[in-house]
This record gives C-alpha cells, structure tokens and sequence, in this order.
C-alpha cells in the first residue's frame, strides 16, 4: 500500500538506505537482502517493483546524487578559456572524492567487459563531443594549439577513462606514478599540455581514498 501512496518516499528511502550501505560496505559488499534488512519493514517485492537491479539502484544513486551536482559545477564554468575549463572539468571530478570512492567501490561493474563497452559508446556519443566542443573554444580563444579537435578529445577521455580508471585494482602507488607521468609525455608530445603535477597529485589522493 504505502510503496502505491507514496511511491516517491518509497524511492526516496531505497536510494538512501542503498547509499548508505554502499558507503559504508561498498556496492561489491553489498546484497539486495541487505538493503531489504534495513528498509524497515518493507520487501524485496518492493525493491524490484521500482528498480530491476541493484546495479540500477546505483547508477541512479550516482547520476542523482553526485553527477547532476558535478554536471552543475561544470555548466557554471564562464568567463575562463577552453584550455582552463578542461583542466577546471577534470579538477571538478577529481576531488569530488565521495562521488569517486562511491564509484570505485563497484569493482564487479567497472571491470566488467559489458559495462566497460556501453561506457565506450556513450563517451563516443555524449562525452567525446562536448570536449570536443570546449577545445574548440579553446583553439577560437588561443589557449589551444592543435589540428586534432576530435582526436584529443578521445584520447582524454579514452586515457582517463578507459585506460586508467579499471587498472586501479591492480595497481600500487608507484604504478600509479609510472602511469601518470607518462601520460604527461604523452600529452606534450601531442601539444596538449593537460597532466601536470596539480592534475597527479589529485589523481594519486583520490587513489588512496579509493584505496581505503
């Protein structure tokens, strides 16, 4: 009755009690009967009448907690050029450090082959083109130098997204380092000189929070 009443509350209050659980046990740690144990009277019927899964619960825990909040923070950046707001975009996430040990702690999905691919045609779809758009501005505005708009759009999110983010679990600190910086030479070599010691030290701090 109350989950047909109430549907929003009864949303509302799975979202909480699953972020909660994710936060304090991580997704991978985390069961449906666990979240079922701390709704308070209400079933597993209820869970998967809202949601089909616990992955859907997550990604929805995600995009309405933490990205449509970075989303905000980045749609605010004006009056910088192309080249800062990149940099200002990466920093943005970066130190959103809740939203990335919240991400991180779903091992099972960043890892796996179909998540990784459905990742792989939306930033081609949605991602790849809006930075292509911002490093156009900066090519218009002279903070950019390059012929390659498309390309270097992809090869940064390509790099930090499909490349480093599922190596994570296998690397060490120094690894880390070793990874890091020759991303920096890679990105020189190319005239894009986006991996400094700023970017490296927030990419290794949200490593160790990840690591926790």
């Amino acid at each position: 009755m109350a989950r047909n009443k109430y549907p929003e509350e009864t949303v509302k209050k799975i979202l909480d009690v699953s972020e909660q659980l994710f936060i304090e046990k991580g997704y991978d740690h985390t069961t449906v009967q666990d979240i079922v144990d701390n709704l308070g009277g209400l079933t597993k019927g209820v869970i998967y009448h809202h949601f089909k899964s616990k992955e859907e619960i997550f990604n929805t825990i995600l995009e309405k907690r933490y990205t449509v909040d970075i989303n905000k923070q980045i749609q605010s950046l004006e009056g910088i050029s192309g080249f800062e707001k990149i940099k200002q975009i990466n920093r943005i996430s970066l130190r959103s450090l809740e939203h990335q040990k919240l991400a991180f702690s779903a091992k099972s999905l960043i890892t796996d082959p179909r998540v990784i691919g459905e990742l792989y045609i939306e930033a081609f779809k949605k991602t790849i083109p809006y930075l292509r758009g911002v490093i156009e501005e900066g090519i218009q505005d002279g903070s950019i130098s390059t012929q390659y708009p498309q390309e270097t759009a992809e090869l940064i999110v390509l790099s930090t997204n499909m490349w480093l983010a599922p190596s994570f679990y296998k690397m060490d600190e120094e690894e880390l380092l070793n990874k890091l910086n020759f991303f920096k030479q890679l990105y020189e070599g190319v005239n894009f000189p986006l991996i400094d010691d700023e970017y490296i030290q927030d990419v290794v701090t949200m490593f160790r929070v990840v690591k926790e």
